[in-house]
């Protein structure tokens, strides 16, 4: 379905010429034929459904060593004009410096590591943080997690912070094109994503243009803690009294009963 040469980029880098790379192209892919059948587009969550559909659940593992705590909710797409706004919000928050790392591990000694995760893609993404902890910490480490989320967007982000988050995604992009691989990488993905080629050349004036207030307003938007799913897989006994004292409505699934394949994540008679 997905898998189709007019959903597929090839790119080259390196000591090949144009001829060169065509006549490859036309070696190895030119008998790909394409289906008959459209292209099938994704649907993209609004934000009014993330609301209404967050879940905030519990995968009981009796004897687990850690727990891992996720907090998630949908993203935005690479050709948002939210790009930018998005990928420095998220700068503020992972990393070592990030407000998630030293809140839960800095200041706390409540994780080995936390960080967040903004994945663009075509037509939508994702947007997670994360962090491993002891069971017993699992409710806390949940709770910090989403109070970093919700204090993006309802504090303030000083310059003196923004500013080393900014310089440190783009020292990433600078020695992302340090090698012919990177190059080709980032080429790909803006082909792929159908963004024009000398975007390249703008990625750095655009990730400095972004002021605290665009911070703010992306958190308030499109990372709404309220709106964003919470799951902890651990021992569940360690954590759970504490987790409902902030989530009453909070699902456990025994690890027996658990269905990846399952929309609802539970296995049901028929499949036991």
């Amino acid at each position: 379905m997905f898998y189709r040469p007019d959903n597929a980029v090839l790119v080259f880098g390196g000591d090949i010429s144009p001829t060169e790379g065509f006549n490859l192209a036309q070696k190895y892919f030119g008998d790909w034929p394409k289906p008959a059948t459209e292209l099938p587009r994704a649907s993209i969550t609004t934000a009014g459904s993330e609301v209404a559909n967050r879940r905030i659940v519990v995968i009981d593992m009796p004897g687990a060593g850690q727990a891992a705590v996720i907090a998630a909710r949908s993203g935005i797409h690479r050709g948002s004009p939210d790009y930018f706004r998005g990928i420095v919000s998220n700068a503020v928050l992972t990393g070592y410096s990030g407000r998630l790392n030293w809140e839960i591990r800095v200041k706390r000694g409540l994780s080995y590591g936390a960080g967040s995760v903004l994945d663009t893609r075509r037509w939508g993404g994702l947007f997670a943080a994360s962090a491993q902890t002891k069971n017993k910490s699992g409710a806390e480490v949940a709770a910090l997690t989403l109070g970093e989320i919700n204090k993006l967007a309802t504090g303030d982000v000083p310059d003196s912070e923004l500013t080393p988050r900014k310089a440190s995604l783009i020292g990433s992009f600078a020695r992302g094109l340090e090698t012919t691989a990177g190059l080709v990488s980032q080429v790909s993905a803006l082909a792929l994503y159908g963004l024009p080629l000398d975007d390249l050349n703008r990625f750095v004036g655009n990730v400095q243009a972004i002021k605290p207030a665009d911070v703010k307003s992306f958190a308030a938007s499109r990372l709404n803690a309220d709106a964003t799913s919470l799951i902890v897989v651990g021992d569940a006994k360690e954590f759970l009294p504490d987790l409902k004292k902030q989530f009453p409505q909070v699902e456990v699934i025994p690890l027996a009963e658990l269905d990846l394949n399952s929309a609802g994540l539970r296995r049901t008679a028929s499949k036991s």
